[in-house]
């Protein structure tokens, strides 16, 4: 597998004096500069998020994510990528992914009738309200985190105006996975999937009991995440927040590993623009020189797709100045 993640950590911010609905109340300003921060020197945090409580989490991955990886591989693939959309539905059990890594996805919003046209994709005519409210309960809290996430980092950088029409702009990818641990007499980790960028504004990762999220320092160290406390996200900046920002952010290579014989199970919200990427004219001057062209996410992520997106500067290669 390589070199051995080291015990090192991702910088931790409480998000507990953070109201979504009331930005700039309470702790926003000071958990504000720990963000901005953290995302321009590691790409990435820990978010103690409570308000995604212990009985939401238990209600969404043992009984709805587990449930849905149950079914037989059939019915997974219902969950249908299209040529045009290839990363917006099943993956696993196909060329370029192995077996022992499946998700399922749920595309453009986090909705009640988004998570209900899914849930009647993989049951029809099933009573499927626990599993909906489980997802969408889920969904919900872990999309309130992202926006404000993105809020503050346009606040940050000075630029707030930009803010509605990003957000207006915005799709979300809510993908549940399952890795398989490779049991038996396996000795250590195997890796699950491999080191990667996101396309995506920002992706906001939360796990359910096994460890796994490996994340690259700027200097190629490795950080093994274990969470700091049951309520732990992980917010990590994708290449198009870099691109944004005019490389002020990072988007850090990250991967995933699992050793032992328990399955790790994760869900991964994707904040994807709609907008046309392009550094605000307030983020460019002669100390921060255009470091990146103008292009759409979707020729983007078509890129990545055809090209492969691992471990290489994929945004450099396809838009760098």
């Amino acid at each position: 597998m390589g070199a051995e993640a080291r015990q090192l950590e991702l910088p931790r911010i409480d998000f507990s004096g953070v109201d979504p609905s009331a930005p700039g109340a309470g702790e926003w300003a000071a958990v504000r500069a720990q963000v901005v921060d953290a995302l321009a020197t590691f790409g990435c945090f820990d978010a103690h998020y409570p308000a995604l409580t212990p009985d939401l989490r238990a209600a969404f991955f043992d009984g709805a994510v587990k449930k849905l990886f149950a079914l037989p591989d059939d019915a997974k693939r219902r969950n249908t990528c299209s040529p045009d959309r290839p990363l917006f539905g099943y993956l696993g059990s196909m060329a370029g992914f192995t077996n022992a890594y499946e998700s399922l996805a749920i595309s453009d919003r986090v909705e009640p009738e988004r998570v209900r046209a899914f849930a009647d994709l993989m049951w029809p005519g099933g009573d499927n309200a626990a599993f909906c409210e489980a997802v969408h309960g889920a969904a919900r809290r872990i999309a309130e985190l992202e926006e404000s996430v993105q809020r503050m980092v346009m606040e940050g950088l000075g630029v707030p105006e930009y803010h509605d029409a990003m957000r207006e702009s915005m799709r979300h990818v809510f993908r549940m996975a399952r890795y398989n641990a490779p049991g038996g007499d396996a000795e250590g980790k195997e890796v699950r999937y491999g080191t990667h960028q996101d396309c995506s504004m920002l992706t906001v990762v939360c796990q359910h009991a096994v460890d796994g999220l490996e994340v690259q320092t700027g200097d190629g160290e490795w950080i093994h995440f274990r969470p700091s406390s049951p309520a732990s996200l992980v917010v990590i900046a994708g290449n198009e927040l870099r691109a944004w920002t005019n490389d002020r952010v990072r988007a850090p290579f990250h991967r995933v590993t699992v050793g032992g014989d328990v399955a790790r199970y994760s869900a991964i919200l994707f904040a994807l623009p709609g907008l046309k990427i392009q550094a605000p004219d307030e983020l460019v001057d002669e100390e921060h020189p255009p470091r990146f062209k103008p292009h759409c996410n979707d020729d983007f992520m078509h890129f990545c797709v055809a090209h492969g997106a691992r471990h290489e500067d994929r945004l450099k290669d396809f838009c760098g100045v």
